[in-house]
């Protein structure tokens, strides 16, 4: 019997191997042009004006009955056994999977389709109606095709209502094991307290949590907004293709490459990245952004507390499962490491300092209300 792995959507536990990897894809707007100032080149431009800087407040959303025993389920889901199935076994629904994926449609690779070591449950999926019901009676360890419609809710908007066709590596499954709720055991195996409403008020708690980050990160992305729309700034075609392609040779290509695509081919996948709608009016927005927050930086010299930079680098090294002592060492021995931190540091220090200036304000009773930042 094995415990189920880790979910993707969690973060403890990796090896200071995989560090590299997780920092470029929870880098902030902007961050490929900031750490690659050799491959893009940003215009230089005077720095937006913060006065009279309003930003609309964000609440958390607040956490509801349902929300805690959506989670209590989860969590009891995810934290009970499950039993790796063996080569040839077939999968089942509700089995959690890992696999290698990439679609295709219209004769072409779906952009972002690729994925390499996706684990998830075999359970109904809007976004691909169909894909994960097609997983059931799959043989672990063999190959398989999945077609389906695209919905037209599909995030490439050109591909939606499409016919895809998805090649699938069912590399491992594992079986939950039936679970006893009347169990005494059950609780405790949770690690969230020894009766239920202990359980429920820690999932409260973190529940409430995660929504008063999202809420700083919707705040935070307000201001960014508010920012580029105060920078009068022209962002080149060919600087948005290489945002674009710095995020695909990092997060593709390299799958590709282990699958021998031909050099063809991957020009090819490129192209689906760099002529998304959606992808060009992100990438220009991180662009104008990462404009913004140099331009405030050097005129108002803004810079990090010591401390500050201590208490991110040992949040990090939490939320990475290593020391601050094994982290500092990585930058230490990688400069292209400690140079990512360094400007991870830097976005978040010139946007608190933003804050600092912005008048918070909400609209509830139809007129604007300020509030203290």
């Amino acid at each position: 019997m094995k415990a189920m792995p880790e979910d993707t959507r969690a973060d403890a536990g990796r090896s200071l191997g995989e560090l590299q990897g997780l920092m470029l894809l929870k880098r902030a707007p902007g961050m490929q042009a900031l750490e690659s100032p050799s491959a893009v080149t940003l215009p230089s431009v005077a720095a937006p004006s913060l006065d009279g800087l309003q930003v609309e407040a964000v609440a958390p959303a607040p956490v509801t009955e349902e929300d805690l025993l959506e989670r209590l389920e989860d969590l009891v889901s995810e934290r009970s056994p499950h039993r790796e199935r063996s080569l040839g076994e077939e999968v089942e629904s509700g089995d959690i999977v890992l696999l290698d994926v990439m679609g295709y449609a219209h004769g072409a690779l779906i952009p972002f389709s690729v994925r390499a070591d996706w684990r998830a449950r075999v359970s109904e999926d809007p976004l691909l109606p169909g894909f994960f019901e097609s997983l059931e009676g799959a043989e672990v360890g063999l190959s398989m095709d999945v077609r389906l419609q695209l919905p037209d809710s599909y995030p490439v908007e050109s591909l939606r209502g499409a016919t895809a066709r998805f090649l699938v590596d069912v590399k491992a499954a594992y079986e939950p094991q039936p679970v006893d709720f009347d169990s005494p055991d059950l609780l405790s195996g949770l690690g969230l307290g020894n009766t239920l409403e202990e359980t429920l008020e820690l999932i409260a708690e973190t529940l409430a949590e995660e929504r008063e980050a999202e809420a700083r990160r919707e705040l935070r992305d307000r201001v960014l907004d508010a920012l580029v729309e105060r920078t009068d700034v022209v962002v080149p075609e060919t600087l948005i293709d290489q945002e674009i392609r710095l995020r695909w040779l990092e997060q593709e290509q390299p799958v590709l490459a282990s699958r021998n695509f031909t050099l063809d081919e991957m020009e090819e996948a490129w192209q689906g990245w760099r002529t998304d709608a959606a992808t060009r009016l992100d990438a220009e927005w991180r662009l104008r952004g990462a404009v913004a927050l140099r331009a405030i930086i050097e005129q108002d010299d803004v810079r990090p507390e010591p401390e500050d930079v201590e208490a991110i680098r040992d949040a990090l090294a939490e939320r990475m499962g290593a020391s601050p002592e094994e982290l500092q060492a990585q930058f230490e021995s990688n400069q292209v490491l400690a140079d990512r931190f360094e400007h991870l540091v830097m976005h978040g220090t010139a946007l608190d300092y933003v804050l600092s200036k912005v008048t918070l304000v909400s609209d509830e009773s139809g007129a604007l209300e300020a509030e203290e930042p």
